[in-house]
């Protein structure tokens, strides 16, 4: 068995995971502030892609909404629990926005 052809096959797999990780936290944190009061729950997963919790209570990382809250979409980065970055948005009954949160945990 060739070790170095095995050792570049897992450093260039390594860096491309990287790379799509990279790319994929940046694209949330610039489409983050498009993100409008009254846009659909639809709207939120074509802008951001599907988030990776649905919470039905509307409390994460020490931050509550409860006026008009239903559920909360959470992304978190891609390198979580690595970078503790997490970007929240909050949705009332009908499926519609009514806060975000971009949070960073200790």
């Amino acid at each position: 068995m060739n070790w170095r052809a095995l050792t570049a096959v897992v450093v260039v797999v390594a860096a491309g995971v990287a790379s799509a990780g990279v790319i994929r936290d940046w694209r949330i944190d610039a489409d983050f502030p498009a993100i409008r009061a009254q846009s659909s729950e639809a709207d939120i997963r074509h802008l951001m892609g599907d988030p990776k919790q649905v919470q039905r209570s509307c409390e994460a990382f020490d931050t509550v909404v409860t006026p008009d809250c239903d559920h909360l979409f959470i992304y978190r980065s891609s390198f979580a629990p690595l970078r503790h970055k997490y970007w929240l948005v909050f949705f009332d009954q009908n499926n519609q926005v009514t806060a975000t949160s971009s949070e960073l945990e200790p």
